[in-house]
């Protein structure tokens, strides 16, 4: 357990310093540290297991080559974030508690410790985690693990026979089992459970603390625990944290792309450094899973209809974004090409055509919507109650940023059911293993930019720009 903690560490670190590197210091520090340490968690896990994947092309794949590649990279990070870390701090009094925000604070954390309980108690009841955890992500990175070169046979087509056509998925991409199997090769100990749980966890928990730590500093305290509070009210992100499956960590990304995305909007001056973890989160959604692909095309779509009113900076802006998605989609890229399986094309232009015309086949995918939707009634509720109390700002309404964002989200909706329309597979099969994970990847940004565009839940001041030391101070 101490070499886990090590590596999982480890990698925190590495990816802490680089988002330290191009986001500012927020105030209140709780939700400035919240907001760093879980964006670091994931950014960091999104290069390790890219470092380890390089790693394992190498000839002769050890732990020395694992370990000394991370060191390298971490030790570049701490010098860059010296030289290059912003300084400038921004103090928001509003995402303190106050009055009785106190009961928000106190029913989201009995929320959490229920979250905490149901995790713990489905870890152990499936250690291995279910179906497509043990037959998928963690069966490839016991394969990714192997000190020889055996670890190849993780891309082998030859997976796709165990249990039917495509169901061990080799030309997936690698995070997920990336990182997995580079906690087990610094371990020492290949396969053991401890490694896929505490993954799972800290995605899950790092998407909740990302979803609070960015409404607080956005839209201040109250609207940050209402969120939280929404999100762990969805029985579908309760019940799948504990799979161990690729969906919620590729839910945390798109959370993350669409966070930065508004911190970026929030802040003119520092508008393009920050794009750049908005480019590097929708990169690694591509490197989580196919599904991520999709993502990182209509996020950058829409991203350049955002910056198309903003000409000033639509360069640097632009450029930011480029930046930090084009690493993970260069891998990502090389991946698919040089070393996965190519993918067949089981069903023929004409049969998807045929299919396209079947009104009875809309029906059935709109029915399993609806009732795979039902798990959300609830919290879809306390939203629509939250905003009718609340409301939107006239002029939010109008802000490119929400307008992209919500077009971004309803693409990705609307492609998920157009891939239905198209399946190959038996489509009622096909929904009821599928269709649910499908909205607990997209259910965490549709809460955020819900929240993020209704009214604060309290008066919010002026932001305060505290200069640094020596440096006159400003507001703005």
């Amino acid at each position: 357990m101490i070499l886990l903690a090590a590596a999982i560490l480890s990698s925190t670190l590495l990816g802490y310093l680089a988002v330290r590197i191009f986001l500012p210091v927020y105030k209140p520090a709780w939700a400035d540290l919240t907001l760093k340490i879980c964006l670091g968690f994931g950014v960091g896990a999104g290069l390790a297991s890219s470092l380890f994947f390089l790693t394992r092309l190498l000839p002769g794949p050890s732990t020395a080559a694992v370990i000394m590649t991370e060191s390298v990279l971490l030790g570049g990070a701490a010098i860059a974030f010296r030289f290059a870390r912003d300084t400038l701090t921004i103090d928001i009094t509003e995402a303190r508690p106050a009055g009785r925000s106190w009961l928000m604070l106190a029913a989201f954390l009995g929320a959490l410790a229920v979250f905490t309980a149901v995790f713990v108690d489905g870890s152990a009841a499936n250690p291995h985690g279910a179906w497509d955890a043990w037959s998928i992500w963690n069966l490839r990175a016991k394969f990714l693990a192997q000190p020889d070169a055996t670890w190849r046979r993780a891309f082998s087509a030859s997976l796709n026979h165990i249990a039917g056509g495509g169901a061990r998925h080799p030309e997936y991409p690698l995070l997920l089992s990336g990182y997995i199997a580079r906690c087990w090769v610094l371990m020492g100990s290949i396969g053991a459970v401890a490694a896929p749980i505490a993954t799972a966890g800290l995605f899950s928990f790092a998407t909740v603390g990302l979803l609070v730590s960015a409404l607080a500093i956005l839209r201040g305290f109250n609207s940050a625990m209402a969120g939280g509070l929404v999100l762990l009210a969805t029985a579908g992100f309760l019940t799948d944290s504990p799979w161990q499956y690729a969906d919620v960590p590729l839910a945390f990304y798109f959370l993350a792309a669409f966070a930065a995305w508004f911190l970026a909007d929030s802040d003119v001056r520092r508008r393009g450094r920050i794009a750049v973890l908005t480019g590097v989160a929708a990169g690694l959604a591509a490197w989580t899973k196919d599904e991520g692909m999709l993502f990182m095309l209509v996020l950058g779509l829409a991203f350049a209809f955002y910056v198309a009113g903003g000409k000033p900076l639509l360069s640097e802006t632009l450029r930011g974004f480029a930046a930090g998605a084009a690493p993970p989609a260069a891998l990502v890229l090389s991946f698919r090409l040089f070393v996965a399986p190519p993918i067949a094309t089981p069903v023929s232009p004409a049969a998807a055509a045929h299919q396209l015309t079947e009104a009875g086949r809309y029906l059935q995918i709109a029915r399993a919507f609806w009732s795979e939707g039902s798990g959300l009634a609830l919290p879809l509720l306390s939203l629509l109650i939250l905003g009718g109390c609340l409301g939107v700002p006239s002029d939010r309404r109008r802000k490119p940023v929400l307008l992209a964002s919500s077009a971004a989200l309803l693409t990705m909706f609307v492609a998920y059911g157009f891939a239905y329309v198209v399946t190959p597979m038996d489509l009622t099969w096909h929904l009821s293993t599928s269709l649910g994970r499908l909205w607990v990847q997209l259910w965490p940004s549709f809460v955020f930019i819900a929240v993020a565009a209704f009214n604060p839940a309290q008066l919010q001041a002026p932001q305060r720009i505290t200069p640094e030391k020596g440096k006159k101070r400003s507001r703005s």
